[in-house]
Formats: structure tokens, C-alpha cells, sequence
């Protein structure tokens, strides 16, 4: 025995430091999963579910029995009613032949149904669809339902036996709206077995926890639902909204198993009812565990911190400490320069990584001084292609058209072409800043297009569409007006047409999309492809317009193309909010 402990050592001791934090790391595991799995899955879990759903069905139809001795009583209560001579003299006689009848039928419906619970209210209809009613709350009554043959066909097929409806199908409601069970029967003649008339008992939902209070605990919860899954009564048990879906079947109950505890989720279509009734049940492992299981898992448990704090010590020896010292010597800010430093290692891996690092600094060092230039080069691009967005024949074609409109129209147009030309060099020039909001720059375009109305009247018309919230956030400065200059030359004036450019702004899966859409002649794949790859040379900046909105948000996913050759194109931006 104790040279097999001396060979396991040496074993262990040869190996590397990854090596012995993985073996540890495993046995550990498998030993504390083995043994849990068969206390907790095998022997304790399984059975207690198993016994549970074993004795289900009976208590759910205990339940449903329940409910139809309940019913029973209700039934045995309408037979006296419907058996009262002064309520059988009621339905006989002619309407207001005397006045009393309806009283005297009113006394002995109140006195019959006074020792029974749960009676909200209580009504006699004749076949004349006059009627008597009592009541302990106040109930509506819809007589145009009431007298419907449809309403009537089920009740007379039953020839005298009973029919249960939830708030009379619509003929029955309460103040508050709580759903009323409506208990409704035809009343024969005595002697020749003949309708002449309807009994209808209203029940509070209150008769239906009367079938299961006695079950209820702290594990057990009981709801009743209708055919269309409408709570009745009970508090609502959420699972069965997306674990069980209540359905036609008779009887279906499912186990939904978790680490500490479990449920069981089952319902019951009461026969002869439109009721269902719901049940769910947790299962704590601390309800079916010995004194000697929970010794036996706590056990396990100790020995698991043990073990846990024993690989925490071997980790912050073997592992963490010198970490920490290579940390401590690379030290590298976020924004300043690398520096070698002194630092003495006592582990020989780490003195590995300290040589690597030293070779490797002064190559990170140049790296940032490349990286510093090139945002340097970055700058001055952006620069230059923001100065190249407005070239020089636009400015003198619009300063000639501004000319010809002082030759021929009035002073009024000059000055409106000279204003807007200064708001879109005022809203250009921004300050010097290189960002705006979203709705100046919207306004530069509008400025833009206002200019080449004047020099291509009837060419085109601008049409904007814009969530009014939205334009007060940030965007880079002039990524519209190179689209719409797009738009204007490579769409709609090749076309030969009057088109539309039509400048969209919403919100949609987190995103701002801003949209520039022409009914012009639109591109091919291959002509979409060009344009995106930035090898069109008639496009104005649009890969490099693109790439500036992708640096400033630092996102790749920056724009959509949609487009018909002949028919249109929109360019979709989408900016993250």
C-alpha cells in the first residue's frame, strides 16, 4: 500500500503544472458527480415523481366527483323548485291573470333555495318570456339570448336533465364580472310531460373551491379552467401557458424535472361539465429525504468544499502568484508607452515569458508608432474627401443659374437662391465639427436638392419621411449629400424622366436606418458589386463615405443595397442606437 502512495506521488509530481490542475480538476468532478447522481437521481428524484404520478389521476378524480356531488345537491334543489305548486301555478296561468302568482312563486323560491350555498341568483322563465327572479348579487340577464331558439335546443334536447353553462353562454353577467356557473333545466307539466318553462340556478365560482380545499398545502396549487382555457376560479398556474397547453384529452399530466425541485403539471376534464381542473404540485427533495440522506448530503458537501479549497491553494500557488509577478512586470497602460522593467521571477515558465516579452516590447512599440501614423493619414483622407464632396462646377453652376434668375426673374427668387445656398454652406462648414445631428444634416440635403431644382426644374421631387425623435442623434458629418448626388446624376437625369428621391429616417431592431431612394435606373448585381468593392469611378465617395461611417461607429454591418435594374435604388445606412 505504501509503495502504491509513493508511485502515485512520483507520478503525479513528474507531471506538468497544466497536466496536474486538469487531473485534479477531473477526479474532483466525476467523484462529486458519480455520487450525487445515483443519491439524488436514482434512488430519490425518480421514485418520489413516480409515486406522485401514480396516485394523480385518483385525487383529480376525486376532485371532479366532488364537484358532481355538489352539482347533485344544485340538481336535487331545482326538482323542489320545479315541483312547488305556487311555482308550477306561476308557469300555467296567463300573463298578469293574477297578480300574485309571481309573488307567492317568489316566496317559495326563496325559502327552498335560502339553506343552500353558493346561489347567486335564481331564475323562472315562462314560455311566454315573462319571468321571476331572486338574488343575492345583481345579475343581467339577456333575454334576447334566453329566448333564441339556439340557446333553447341544447336545454329541451336534455328532456329534463340538467345543463351547465359558464355565465349562461353570454345570457347571464355580474357587476363585478366575475364568471357565475349558470345551472339551467326545462320544467315539465306534470301530467302531460310537456315544457312550460325554464329553471335557471346562477352558482358562484366559490361551489368549485369547495372540491378541493381540503387538498390544498404549501406543495399543492388547484385552478379551475373552461373548455377555451379561461381561468374560473383559483389563482392562474402560469406553466400551463407554455409547458402543458390545456387540451380535449381526459386526463394528461407531465413532469418537469429541475436540480433541487420538480413539478408535476396535471389536468382533468370533469365528465359532464365544461369545467377542467388544474393542478401543479412541487416536489423539494427536502420532503422525501431521511435524516440519514440529508447526514449523507451534507457529507458530500463538506467533502466538496474541502476539495474546492484545496485547489484553491494549489491554484494560487502554482498559478495565480506567478501571474500576478508577470502582470505586475508588463504593466502595460492603456494609452502610454511599454517599459522593461527589473522584476524577479522565481518559476521557470515564467522566466520563459519574461524573455519572450522583453523581444516582443520593442516590436509593440513600433507597431504603435505605425498605428499613430496611420490615424494621422486617416485624418488628413477624411479631411480631403469631405473638401471633395462639393466640387467646383457645382458651386459655379449654381452661382451661373443664380445669375440667370437675376436676368430673368424677379429680385425675390435671387435672394431665395443666394439664402439657400449660404444655409448649405453654413450647415457644410458646421464649425469645423465633424459630427452634426441627423436633422442638420437632413437639411443640408434639403438645401442641396432645393439648388439643383433651380438648374433642373422638373427633373426631380424630394420626398422625406422622418421620425421626428430620431433626428437629434449624432452622425458624421455629410454621409447623405454624395447619395443624393448619386441619385440625382446616375439615377434619375440618365433616366430621362421625372423620378423621385425620396430621404427615409426610422427605427427598427435597435438601429437607425436612414434610407436614400431613387426611382431612377437602378443597378445590376455586377454594377452593386463594382460600387461596394469602390471601383466605380462615376460614383461620388460612396465606399469611402461608407468606410468613414464604419470607423466611427466601429461596426462592419454598415449599409444595405436594394435595387431593379430600370426600376429604382435605395441605399439602406444602419446606425446602431
Amino acid at each position: 500500500m505504501g509503495n502504491m502512495i509513493k508511485k502515485i506521488k512520483e507520478w503525479f509530481y513528474s507531471k506538468r503544472l497544466k497536466e496536474k490542475v486538469r487531473f485534479l480538476f477531473l477526479m474532483l468532478i466525476v467523484s462529486y458527480i458519480t455520487i450525487f447522481f445515483l443519491i439524488y437521481s436514482v434512488f430519490i428524484r425518480k421514485n418520489m415523481i413516480e409515486y406522485m404520478m401514480d396516485n394523480n389521476y385518483n385525487s383529480m378524480v376525486s376532485i371532479g366527483n366532488n364537484l358532481n356531488i355538489e352539482l347533485g345537491a344544485i340538481s336535487s334543489m331545482s326538482k323542489l323548485i320545479m315541483t312547488n305548486k305556487n311555482v308550477v301555478d306561476y308557469l300555467k296561468s296567463n300573463k298578469d291573470k293574477n297578480s300574485r302568482l309571481p309573488q307567492n312563486a317568489i316566496t317559495s323560491i326563496y325559502d327552498i333555495s335560502n339553506t343552500f350555498n353558493y346561489i347567486s341568483s335564481v331564475y323562472i322563465f315562462r314560455l311566454d318570456e315573462d319571468y321571476i327572479d331572486i338574488g343575492r348579487e345583481v345579475t343581467y340577464v339577456d333575454k334576447k339570448i334566453i329566448n333564441s331558439e339556439k340557446w333553447r335546443e341544447e336545454i329541451f334536447e336534455k328532456a329534463g336533465s340538467y345543463v351547465i353553462k359558464i355565465n349562461g353562454d353570454g345570457a347571464f353577467s355580474t357587476r363585478t364580472g366575475t364568471p357565475i356557473i349558470s345551472f339551467v333545466r326545462v320544467i315539465n307539466d306534470m301530467d302531460t310531460q310537456k315544457p312550460i318553462g325554464l329553471i335557471v340556478i346562477n352558482l358562484t365560482t366559490n361551489i368549485l373551491e369547495n372540491t378541493y380545499k381540503d387538498m390544498i398545502n404549501n406543495d399543492k396549487g388547484f385552478c379551475y379552467y373552461d373548455k377555451d382555457a379561461n381561468i374560473l376560479f383559483g389563482e392562474k398556474i402560469e406553466e400551463f401557458s407554455y409547458q402543458v397547453k390545456i387540451g380535449d384529452e381526459k386526463f394528461k399530466q407531465v413532469a418537469i424535472q429541475g436540480l433541487i425541485n420538480s413539478k408535476v403539471l396535471s389536468y382533468y376534464n370533469v365528465p359532464d361539465t365544461p369545467f377542467i381542473i388544474a393542478k401543479i404540485e412541487n416536489l423539494y427533495i427536502s420532503k422525501y429525504i431521511s435524516p440519514q440522506g440529508i447526514m449523507i448530503i451534507t457529507i458530500i458537501i463538506a467533502l466538496t468544499i474541502v476539495c474546492l479549497v484545496i485547489i484553491g491553494v494549489f491554484i494560487s500557488v502554482y498559478i495565480i502568484k506567478p501571474i500576478e509577478k508577470l502582470v505586475q512586470y508588463i504593466d502595460i497602460s492603456n494609452f502610454g508607452w511599454s517599459k522593461k522593467e527589473s522584476t524577479l521571477l522565481s518559476d521557470n515558465p515564467m522566466k520563459y515569458l519574461k524573455k519572450i516579452n522583453d523581444n516582443k516590447l520593442v516590436e509593440i512599440n513600433r507597431l504603435v508608432e505605425e498605428l499613430l501614423e496611420n490615424e494621422k493619414a486617416k485624418q488628413r483622407a477624411e479631411l480631403e474627401v469631405l473638401q471633395e464632396q462639393i466640387k467646383p462646377h457645382f458651386l459655379y453652376n449654381t452661382l451661373g443659374t443664380i445669375a440667370d434668375l437675376a436676368i430673368q426673374n424677379n429680385d425675390n427668387e435671387v435672394y431665395d437662391a443666394i439664402e439657400t445656398l449660404g444655409n448649405f454652406y453654413r450647415k457644410f462648414l458646421s464649425k469645423g465639427s465633424k459630427e452634426i445631428t441627423l436633422r442638420d444634416e437632413i437639411a443640408i440635403v434639403k438645401n442641396y436638392l432645393k439648388l439643383q431644382n433651380l438648374r433642373y426644374e422638373g427633373v426631380f421631387e424630394d420626398i422625406y419621411d422622418l421620425q421626428e425623435e430620431l433626428l437629434d442623434i449624432r452622425v458624421p458629418k455629410l454621409i447623405l449629400q454624395p447619395l443624393v448626388e448619386n441619385s440625382l446624376y446616375h439615377g434619375i437625369r440618365p433616366k430621362g424622366e421625372k423620378g423621385i428621391i425620396k430621404i427615409s429616417v426610422y427605427k427598427k431592431d435597435k438601429k437607425v436606418h436612414i434610407t436614400v431612394y431613387d426611382s431612377g435606373i437602378g443597378m445590376d448585381k455586377e454594377q452593386i458589386s463594382t460600387m461596394i468593392k469602390g471601383n466605380n469611378k462615376k460614383s461620388f465617395g460612396f465606399k469611402r463615405t461608407m468606410d468613414r461611417i464604419g470607423y466611427y461607429y466601429s461596426i462592419e454591418d454598415v449599409f444595405d443595397i436594394r435595387s431593379e435594374e430600370g426600376v429604382y435604388c435605395e441605399v439602406d445606412i444602419k446606425i446602431p442606437i
